[in-house]
């Protein structure tokens, strides 16, 4: 090989170790960076739509309306998911299972398609089950497999609101994604997992991203 070539060699080794060191660094800054998602919904869009046929028709109240949403990359490489609700779940009356199930969608660098669920329950002692009150689940869908099996929480949901900190490393930790919450009501928890009914959305239509340049608006 003449020096010329060997040059020209040297320097594209050089050159492409260098952009794969500022793509590491820029791809380590940015999963760090405290950016935030958020979305609002309107008040009193909550009503009870059957998903099966031939099943008691749960109360609609504040705590299955939401009003806002977020999701917040924090400094510490985890993710905060918010939900801010028309009413303290502390008033929820009926003896359903209420359940918050955020809906996560990325493309990895391999122009793969992952999806998970993070599904947030509350059983009400009313119920007669041995569990109650607040739980955590984190389902991939992509794969058909729970990586987060029901997990005991923390009880207090501070009133109106429902917060949940995850480490952003048992979703894969995606740099960019699409999310959406649900509230959905389970009538007959005893007989079967599956939500009875869907109580409220948001974003109604679609979903919303979080990404390097997500911020709040207001």
């Amino acid at each position: 090989m003449s020096s010329v070539l060997r040059k020209h060699a040297i320097l594209f080794i050089i050159i492409s170790i260098s952009i794969l060191l500022i793509a590491s660094g820029l791809l380590i800054l940015v999963q760090n960076m405290p950016v935030t998602s958020s979305i609002s919904d309107a008040k009193g869009d909550v009503y009870a739509l059957p998903l099966f046929s031939n099943k008691p028709t749960p109360m609609v109240g504040g705590y299955h309306d939401i009003l806002n949403a977020s999701v917040k990359r924090t400094t510490d490489g985890g993710l905060l998911f918010s939900i801010e609700l028309a009413d303290n779940i502390g008033y929820y009356r009926d003896e359903y299972e209420v359940v918050y199930i955020w809906s996560i969608e990325y493309i990895t660098a391999s122009l793969q398609k992952r999806e998970y669920k993070l599904v947030i329950p509350y059983f009400p002692k009313g119920q007669g089950l041995s569990i109650n009150g607040w739980y955590l689940a984190v389902f991939d869908a992509s794969s058909n497999k729970w990586l987060v099996p029901m997990l005991k929480i923390d009880d207090d949901m501070r009133g109106n609101r429902v917060d949940i900190d995850l480490d952003a490393r048992v979703i894969g930790e995606p740099v960019l994604f699409w999310w959406s919450v649900d509230v959905m009501v389970n009538v007959d928890t005893s007989i079967h997992g599956q939500p009875d009914y869907l109580m409220d959305s948001a974003p109604d239509n679609g979903k919303a991203m979080l990404s390097p340049l997500s911020f709040r608006w207001g």
